[in-house]
This record gives C-alpha cells, structure tokens and sequence, in this order.
C-alpha cells in the first residue's frame, strides 16, 4: 500500500508539472497577444502626450519628461539615434512605419518614436532595480506556495484514501484467510465509492458458497460411516460362515474397497476440521531432526524405497506435533510412492525460519500443476490409477495443516525429481 501510495503521488505531481510545462509551450491560455495591445496603448498614450510636451517646450524638455517617468516606474530608457549604423534596418524601417514595436511583451521591451523623430526610444524592464527583483521573487514565492499547497492537497486526499483502502485491503486479507464472516465497513469515512458494499455482496455469496459445501462434505462423511459400519458386519459374518473358496477372492475385494471408503471418509472429516477457523492448534517446542528421524524408521516399514535423512542439524521450532508428523508422513508416502529408488529429506535453519525439503527420484511435476496439486481431490493425470492409490485429500491435508502453522508448503525442482518445500516460522 505505500509504494502504491508514492507512486500516485509521484505521479499526480509530475504529471501536473509536465501538463503546466506543455501549456506553456503551447500557449494555451497565453495573454502574450492582449499584453501586446495593452503596452501598445500605453505607449500611445504616453506618445501622444509626449508631442504635446515637444510642440509646447523642445524635444529636450520631453526627452527629460520621459526619463523622469520611466525611472520612477521602474523602467529603463535608451536613446538610439536613427543614422546610427549599427542600428537593425528593418527594426528601424518598422518603427519608422508604426511609430510603436513591441519586441517582448514579458518583458516590457518596446521601441517608439515622437516629436520631430531624430531618435528612436528604446523602453524596456530595470531588472537592476529594486522593484523588479522584489517582484522576482514574490512571483517565485507565489509559485512555491501554490505548488507546496497542490502537493499538500493531493498528500492529504491520497492519505485518506490509502488509510480506506489499507482498512479494505486487510478485510480482503482476512477473507482470503477463511474469515467468511469479515465484511468491509461501509461507513462514509471508510468507503471507497461502491467497492465496499460490492465486496460484501461477492464474500456474502462466497461465504454462503462454502459454508454449503463444507456442511455437504461434513454431512456426506459422517452419514458414510453407517452403511460402513453395516457392510463391515455383514463382511465380518459373511466371512465366518461356509463360504465358498471362489467366493472369497470377491469378499477380499469388497473389504479392499470398504477399507479404502473408510480412509477416505476419515481424511475427509480431518480435511474438514483443519479448514476450520476456530481450530487452534497446541504448539510445543520440538526437536524437528529427533522427530523427522524418529518418522522416517517407522515409515520405512511401509516401503522397500530408500528414506534417508542428510542432515544433522539440530532445530526446534514450535509445533503441533501430531498435525506436523502427519503432514510429513503424507508427503513422504507420497514421494516413495512414485520415486524410483529413494526419497531423500533435508533439514536446515535460517534466521527466520526452518526449511524441510522431501525430495524424490519420481517424475517431475509440471510447473502448471504445482499449485492445484494441493487442492482437495486433485490428482495427477499419470497418478490417476488404482496402483497409486489415494484420494486426493493428502497434500491438501498438508497444505491445512501447515497454514496452521503459519507456515507455507510448495514444490520445485530438486536434483533428481520434485521437491517438497516447507517453511516454518520460528516465531508466531
């Protein structure tokens, strides 16, 4: 939010400046043409009374009359006679012609001629004059203040505007969480035009979205386990009554199947209660190396895959040990089942942080499927089989149970195949 807010405000002002700078280059909205016609009048003017002066004393007399009234304005006069040859020919035929040039109407420099004409006056600006640079800078200060005040207003109207939109951000924050029922203020002092109350109508209809489709889940889990429960002792009498040998190959398939229906409905009810909110999880300091050590013997029971751990380090971190052990053994069973030879674990510190990466010698993930294989029943295409097994509930479990921890879980690329990355804080 405040490198949005410098960037606005860099950018109203320069855009400003450029837009004033281009306008005077372009001479929108220039009085140069009603300056020039209003110094011309009054150099008529004050050429007229100036041949009055003439006719009634001498040229002298109104030459002396000029000088004093150009001084206490502030104005600077040049006597240039007409046979000087370095005098401009064509400024002289002009003036010669108009009897009045404007030659810059910024600066007040004219050239004019009267009485019996031997001369031309040459009238412009005093900048050596106290008046003018006063002036000078009274302009300057003016242009300051206006700026200074334009860059106030702007830092004040974007301020405000930064803090509503800080205030919007941090309830969209809380809503990307799983806080379905954050809503942005819609008081006058916090609104951003209709963005609040559109934000509320859209987390309303997503609340309600998600809240049906975890009471459907939880609903559809839980109302499983009774026809299990019965087909599990029809199994169990079936099985101990005088069954047929080629009937048995069919009843080992059904306890199969019933098997895997209830591992599916478990790690449905715990994807479920994971996504809960109000879950807070009984974090204790462990010795992570002791306990990824401890998992890997007992996992390596499961496979004939190689399971090693490379490091030695020692480094606790606050943990819920269950939840963590569970999300480690999912991704390690994950790994040996479609690594060649071996899944290989590293552990290691950093100031903030401590890295777990599960690496193993499979096949490579796609860098399109790496987000969406942490989404529940979400399943590689090559793992889509009855060899894999699984549910699509496992990663996703993961991903659950590391958030909860404050933590974060991702894949890349390791030295032989896909790596598993998890990042837990040292602090929460």
């Amino acid at each position: 939010m405040k490198k949005l807010f410098i960037l606005t405000y860099l950018f109203i002002v320069v855009t400003f400046f450029v837009a004033v700078i281009l306008m005077d280059q372009s001479e929108i909205f220039s009085s140069d043409h009603w300056e020039e016609q209003s110094l011309q009048h009054d150099i008529s003017a004050a050429s007229y009374l100036l041949n009055e002066i003439a006719l009634s004393h001498d040229q002298e007399y109104a030459e002396q009359v000029l000088e004093k009234y150009l001084r206490e304005m502030h104005f600077k006069l040049t006597v240039l006679n007409v046979v000087d040859p370095e005098f401009d020919a064509e400024l002289k035929d002009k003036v010669s012609a108009d009897k009045i040039v404007v030659e810059d109407s910024d600066d007040l420099l004219a050239y004019f001629t009267f009485g019996n004409e031997k001369h031309i006056y040459k009238v412009e600006l005093d900048m050596q004059s106290e008046f003018w640079q006063e002036e000078s800078r009274l302009e300057l200060l003016t242009l300051l203040e206006i700026c200074a005040a334009l860059a106030l207003i702007t830092f004040i109207v974007l301020f405000m505007l930064s803090r509503r939109l800080r205030r919007f951000e941090k309830a969209c924050i809380a809503f990307a969480d799983g806080d379905l029922d954050v809503r942005a203020s819609t008081k006058m002092l916090h609104k951003v035009g209709n963005l609040n109350t559109t934000f509320n109508f859209m987390a309303e209809r997503i609340g309600q979205l998600i809240r049906s489709n975890r009471n459907l889940t939880n609903a559809v889990a839980h109302e499983f386990r009774t026809p299990i429960f019965r087909i599990q002792c029809n199994l169990d009498m079936l099985d101990d009554s005088s069954v047929r040998p080629e009937q048995m190959v069919y009843l080992e398939g059904m306890q199969g199947d019933l098997n895997e229906l209830c591992s599916m409905v478990e790690e449905l009810l715990h994807f479920a209660k994971m996504e809960r909110l109000d879950i807070h999880l009984i974090l204790e300091k462990t010795d992570i190396h002791s306990l990824l050590d401890a998992q890997l013997r007992h996992l390596q029971f499961e496979t004939d895959k190689k399971l090693t751990l490379e490091t030695s380090e020692v480094c606790y971190a606050s943990i819920a040990v269950r939840p963590f052990q569970r999300a480690v053994s999912n991704i390690i069973r994950n790994g040996y089942k479609y690594a060649q030879s071996e899944v290989r674990i590293s552990l290691h510190k950093s100031a903030a942080a401590v890295h777990i990466c599960i690496e193993n010698d499979g096949p490579v993930i796609p860098l399109e499927d790496r987000e969406a294989i942490f989404e529940p029943f979400i399943r590689l295409e090559k793992s889509r089989d009855r060899q894999s097994g699984g549910h699509g509930l496992g990663l996703a479990i993961v991903k659950q149970i590391i958030k909860q921890h404050k933590g974060r879980v991702y894949i890349s690329d390791g030295q032989s195949g896909p790596c598993f990355n998890i990042i837990l804080p040292l602090t929460h």
